[in-house]
C-alpha cells in the first residue's frame, strides 16, 4: 500500500461555501490534472513530479452543527510508493492553509 497522509479539520463556514472554496484551491494546486465531484467527495490527481509518482487527492466536506468538517487526504498513485518524500503532507497543508479561517490558523486542528 502506497503512503499517505490526512487531516481532519472544522471550519466555522457553510458546507456549500466551503465546497466551492475548496474547488479553486484544489484547481489552484501545481499540476492538478482536473477536480472530479461527487455530493459530499471532491478527487483530483497530481502529475508525477521528481519526488513521486503522482498522487491522488480527495477532499470530504460534511457540514455539522456550528460548521463544516473537511477530511482532506493525499495518497501516492503508485500503489508500492511507500516512500512520499513528504509529497502528501505538502499537498495535504496546502489545500488546509486555503480552507482556514484567515483569524485562526489552528482552528479545529486534531
Amino acid at each position: 500500500m502506497g503512503a499517505k497522509y490526512e487531516e481532519c479539520m472544522t471550519v466555522p463556514f457553510a458546507a456549500a461555501d466551503v465546497w466551492r472554496r475548496a474547488i479553486d484551491v484544489i484547481n489552484q494546486q501545481p499540476g492538478v490534472a482536473g477536480v472530479h465531484m461527487q455530493p459530499g467527495r471532491l478527487s483530483a490527481s497530481v502529475n508525477m513530479t521528481w519526488r513521486s509518482w503522482g498522487e491522488n487527492l480527495t477532499v470530504n466536506v460534511d457540514e455539522v452543527p456550528g460548521g463544516t468538517v473537511v477530511r482532506i487526504r493525499s495518497e501516492c498513485a503508485f500503489p508500492l510508493q511507500i516512500i512520499d518524500w513528504g509529497k502528501n503532507r505538502d499537498n495535504v497543508s496546502q489545500i488546509r492553509r486555503g480552507l482556514e479561517p484567515p483569524h485562526a490558523p489552528e482552528a479545529g486542528r486534531r
